[in-house]
């Protein structure tokens, strides 16, 4: 460092270090992010989907069931 620069290299050096520490904060992994609502979306979905394979599945074979099977 030069002589006359001391004051200006110590403001940015503190500058850059808030930055740092910041961007560290925003990336930490304990940080816990927001649950998506498209998440809860897709189970149910996926859920509706494959209740409706089970309904036409027993509409379509419903007189092939032995109802009386013991």
């Amino acid at each position: 460092m030069r002589r006359g620069e001391t004051g200006c290299a110590l403001r940015f050096c503190a500058a850059y270090n808030r930055a740092v520490v910041t961007a560290q904060r925003q990336n930490d992994s304990t940080h816990k992010r927001p649950r998506h609502a498209i998440y809860a979306t897709e189970t149910s979905g996926l859920l509706l989907v494959a209740f409706l394979l089970l309904v036409l599945t027993l509409v379509r074979y419903w007189h092939a069931i032995h109802w009386s099977v013991r």
